[in-house]
């Protein structure tokens, strides 16, 4: 498998994964889910799918972090000054996940897919 086919895979799971729970899931963790799951997938999908640009700028871990964690924040500040984005409460641990998220990404791309893909590779 490559890069990309992952990515994308992991990219449709969680797209998938977000409309699955929406906004009534009541399965285990429904606080958690309900609450911080999706914040931290987001962006670390977001940190993947930008691996993918054929830019030399998205090749750059820090500036992919930093990218995706500003605009994180940015919508997190929007949501406390009652200018909402993308969802309406203001909810500092928001920011947690994100940068959760963020680090996460950039673990898979970095450490994790490098060792996974000559495995897949060599079947």
């Amino acid at each position: 498998m490559t890069k990309k086919l992952i990515i994308t895979l992991i990219a449709l799971f969680v797209g998938a994964l977000h409309f699955i729970t929406g906004e009534n899931y009541q399965g285990p963790f429904p606080i958690f889910v309900n609450g911080y799951l999706i914040d931290i997938l987001l962006p670390m999908t977001l940190c993947l799918l930008m691996s993918l640009f054929q830019n030399k700028l998205f090749h750059s871990s820090i500036f992919r972090a930093c990218a995706v964690f500003g605009f994180g924040c940015v919508v997190e500040a929007s949501q406390y000054f009652d200018y909402p984005i993308f969802g309406s409460t203001f909810d500092p641990l928001d920011i947690l996940a994100y940068a959760s998220g963020v680090l996460l990404g950039i673990l898979l791309d970095l450490v994790l897919l490098p060792r996974l893909i000559p495995l897949w590779l060599e079947q």
